[in-house]
């Protein structure tokens, strides 16, 4: 298991060392912001809880619903901020399992694994029954043939490895948030104070009594803390995101209900199917049944979805530690998942909704989950105490012991609130839980709680010296050369050991995207084990690079997808100054719009360069056409540093346009070599200008480069990129297209704010 380093992100573990020629290291790349993390928590918890229990909680407790959920929410606020301390003190995958196996020990985690696994098979199974019901409600289709259809299609998702993207989880997210805040606005005007008296018709206790039925609908946050270690900045972005998503989550559920039974009577909507689309219909008309329609029917189904891979993360989990048979360790060699352990969760989840149970489902796996709770408030207790020299949490409880011990208490005190069935029902599946433990795990598993080290009253005698980080001479002179496509590997590794020269460093990086289902860490490891052919490629990338004259390190990464694996590894080295891509074949507009290269380019931190190869063997006729911004700079230094490697000749060429002003040649080639003089220092006789005259600047580099032979073109991204589906901007694409050369287009990185200055700048002076 590989630590992620909290700083970079990035921890690299040599594999194999390769004598004189490369390294080949692995390491966890950490993908999700802040704003998919919280769309993550978000999405997972804006489900049933509220479509499909609210009218459950308003039968139970009357107008005095709302305050339940506000209740349930106050609840989760100090165990949310628990485990935000105990995830950036260990940010790694597998959420309250790993935390609460680590802090107390085997046992504890043999309750929390199988509870937290069964807890939210039953909210996946609950999720299904409030999916097939609003289906129902809306089409003339059984709610069992609904649930099945459903659980089979979301079984069928995971298994698959099918994902739904950060940007469409986070606009699935958006949608959700902004339809049921428009409902809370829209419905604030139209209450009827009358409907709310009296508050309290079932008194006091009828109200604290459901909110061990309702507190199901925040158990989602914890989900962001098994994501720990694929979450950028976890000191900073995982407590905002597990304690933000629980204060909006808290803030919309009671208000939803309170605006509800302001206009719906209380007697009524215990007898809705759907309360919330009948109380829009009431102040909204069409407008509001489509639009909660469609909330309702998005919010069960991406939190079923997101139930079933949970679940199946954690079972998983379990037979890595074998806690559950290593059958349940098994990750699909085609699709990358753990489908053995999505079948038996999703299989599960199914039965369970075919049984038609809502209530008693989100009771007990209310009641699951309260247990675990209230391990990790003893957590995090323990993990204080013992202070393990690698436990070092960003974010830590306040009111420490105090917060995590009334927190993890009123979790305990919520289960004395419900059903006796659900009680037993829990009890019931915790002693099975015990019982496998001891039957099976306890000899088999080598996890060792600190809890241990804390009542022998022993401490660790070593301690983690920070290394300092070698800063090599000219910094960020690390070229970064993603490897994908065996055609362009040697190409590439050429091509980048000729740009870094002998002070620059390469690294092959080869990105193996992982579906969600599957843990970072546990992905890393699947690699690290496999001879396959993406270590063959990094090899062959290597040898390359050495004939080069180069020694290339080698990067096998794990990642939720190959242009976020990218990006991560280059934020997370500080040292990558260039990413180097690969392109091949015609640039179609369908291709480039879902290109990897077009997302890096767009949001790299670092200069990128991608080489449309026609076959780039050598580099000594390199022509580069002039401009003034920062893309065509980077041009020229880039295509120096390749004729100087191979005694070769640049050419920096000028394109006049037809039918203008006279200029004046002489005056244009000296500005040129100015130009060339302040990039590359001082002046140089492997540099000459050219100015040629032509219809169009693209008609002028394409006849330049085809009559003078070159064998690459370097170029500067467009100015104006109006053509935005393009990689860079339309004379780019149009040379890179046309030439029958190789042709290198290059983007120079900017901060945001530098370059929208720069671009009025140039607007206001008129200079195009």
């Amino acid at each position: 298991m590989h630590k992620a380093g909290e700083q970079t992100g990035h921890s690299p573990s040599t594999l194999r060392q390769s004598s004189g020629q490369a390294t080949l290291r692995t390491g966890l790349v950490r993908e999700l912001g802040l704003i998919e993390a919280l769309a993550i928590g978000l999405g997972t918890m804006i489900g049933a809880g509220i479509f499909v229990l609210s009218g459950i909680a308003v039968e139970r407790a009357g107008p005095a619903a709302a305050l339940s959920y506000v209740t349930a929410g106050l609840i989760c606020l100090p165990i949310a901020m628990t485990i935000s301390e105990l995830a950036t003190g260990m940010p790694k995958a597998g959420g309250s399992y790993y935390f609460i196996s680590r802090a107390l020990g085997p046992l504890a985690g043999s309750i929390v694994g199988p509870g937290n696994w069964l807890g939210l098979t039953f909210a996946t199974g609950f999720y299904l029954i409030g999916f097939g019901k609003y289906v129902s409600y809306f089409l003339p289709v059984p709610t069992w043939a609904a649930v099945v259809v459903a659980g089979l299609f979301f079984i069928y998702l995971n298994y698959r490895g099918a994902k739904v993207s950060g940007r469409i989880q986070n606009v699935i997210v958006a949608i959700l948030v902004a339809i049921l805040a428009l409902f809370v606005a829209r419905g604030i005007f139209n209450i009827d104070p009358a409907l709310h008296k009296p508050f309290f018709p079932y008194g006091w206790g009828a109200a604290v009594a459901t909110v061990g039925l309702i507190i199901v609908s925040f158990t989602g946050f914890e989900k962001v803390s098994t994501l720990a270690e694929e979450i950028k900045r976890p000191g900073r972005n995982l407590p905002l995101a597990i304690v933000g998503s629980v204060v909006i989550a808290t803030i919309l559920y009671g208000s939803i209900l309170f605006v509800a039974t302001g206009i719906l009577p209380y007697q009524e909507i215990g007898r809705l199917e759907a309360p919330l689309v009948e109380a829009a219909n009431l102040f909204m008309s069409g407008v509001g049944i489509a639009g909660m329609s469609l909330a309702a029917l998005l919010a069960t189904a991406s939190s079923a979805n997101a139930a079933i891979m949970a679940s199946s993360r954690i079972s998983f989990a379990m037979g890595r530690d074998e806690i559950l048979p290593s059958w349940f360790n098994e990750i699909h060699p085609r699709y990358m998942t753990p489908h053995r352990a999505i079948l038996v969760t999703g299989g599960l989840a199914l039965l369970l909704a075919l049984s038609g149970r809502a209530e008693e489902l989100a009771e007990i796996s209310s009641a699951l989950f309260m247990v675990s709770y209230a391990l990790l408030s003893l957590s995090a207790i323990v993990m204080r105490q013992a202070h393990p020299p690698d436990y070092k949490p960003a974010f830590r409880i306040p009111l420490y012991p105090w917060l995590p011990l009334v927190g993890g208490s009123l979790c305990l005190l919520v289960i004395t609130t419900m059903a006796r069935t659900s009680q037993v029902a829990s009890l019931i599946l915790i002693a099975l839980s015990l019982g496998w433990y001891f039957v099976w795990g306890r000899k088999r598993t080598e996890v060792r709680g600190e809890l241990v080290t804390l009542m022998a009253q022993e401490r660790p005698l070593e301690r983690v010296v920070a290394a300092a980080a070698h800063v090599m001479e000219g910094a960020r002179r690390e070229i970064l050369v993603p490897i994908a496509n065996p055609a362009t590997a040697k190409t590439l590794t050429t091509l980048a050991a000729k740009l870094a020269g002998q002070q620059g460093r390469v690294v092959a990086l080869r990105v193996v995207p992982f579906p969600g289902t599957v843990p970072l860490s546990a992905a890393q490891e699947y690699l690290e084990s496999q001879e396959d052919s993406h270590r063959d490629l990094l090899r062959r990338a290597a040898k390359h690079g050495a004939k080069a004259g180069v020694r290339v390190e080698m990067l096998l990464q794990a990642a939720r997808g190959a242009a976020s694996g990218i990006l991560g590894v280059a934020e997370a080295r500080p040292d990558t100054g260039l990413i180097l891509l690969g392109w091949r074949g015609p640039m179609t507009l369908a291709r480039v719009r879902t290109s990897i290269d077009k997302a890096v380019v767009q949001r790299a931190s670092c200069d990128v360069a991608v080489l449309r190869d026609r076959g780039l063997d050598q580099a000594k006729r390199v022509l580069i056409p002039a401009g003034g911004g920062p893309h065509a700079r980077l041009g020229i230094e880039l295509a120096h540093r390749l004729v100087t490697s191979e005694a070769g000749q640049l050419t920096v060429l000028r394109v006049l346009l037809q039918g203008r002003e006279e200029p004046d040649l002489e005056q244009e080639e000296e500005l040129l070599h100015k130009l060339a003089e302040e990039i590359l220092g001082e002046a140089n006789e492997r540099v000459q200008v050219k100015t040629v005259r032509a219809v169009s600047v693209v008609g002028g580099i394409v006849t330049e480069a085809q009559e003078g032979e070159y064998d690459l073109v370097v170029i500067g991204a467009s100015e104006e990129w109006f053509m935005r589906n393009w990689l860079f901007g339309s004379i780019p694409d149009v040379v890179a297209e046309r030439a029958r050369c190789s042709v290198l287009m290059v983007r120079k990185h900017e901060p945001s704010a530098v370059s929208w200055l720069r671009r009025k700048l140039k607007h206001i002076s008129g200079r195009f």
